[in-house]
């Protein structure tokens, strides 16, 4: 059994570095300087869109939600194997609140389609307040 694990392990990072089409952004500030944005404006508060988004969206592995209450800001990540992918960024606005979405330029036609059903489409219900 370890064995087999152990050789799926290998077959699996071997075909990751095999990609001649790396996805993502190393680097997070250069992520955020380079990614493709999306503003979407609610009348809800920044945190009811968060939270109703980290409720109802088909998240990956590895997505992650920080909370700065302070800044009034929460800000969901896909990041791994040290690439980002997506982020957006919930913070308070006049009126209620934004969300900022980020995603990295060199992201594939399917990744797109996948985003906009399991996560683009809970961000937009949530941010109306439709549950």
């Amino acid at each position: 059994m370890k064995t087999a694990v152990l050789a799926l392990a290998l077959a699996l990072s071997t075909a990751a570095c095999a990609t001649t089409n790396p996805t993502g952004v190393r680097d997070p500030d250069e992520f955020r300087r380079v990614a493709q944005r999306t503003v979407i404006e609610s009348a809800l508060p920044y945190a009811d869109v968060a939270r109703c988004f980290e409720d109802r969206a088909a998240l990956l592995p590895m997505s992650s939600f920080i909370a700065d209450e302070a800044a009034e800001r929460t800000t969901y990540r896909l990041r791994g194997f040290g690439y980002t992918f997506e982020e957006i960024a919930f913070e308070a606005a006049p009126g209620g609140s934004r969300a900022t979405v980020l995603m990295a330029p060199n992201l594939n036609t399917r990744w797109r389609e996948d985003f906009a059903r399991d996560r683009g489409a809970a961000l937009a219900l949530c941010a109306t307040g439709k549950r």
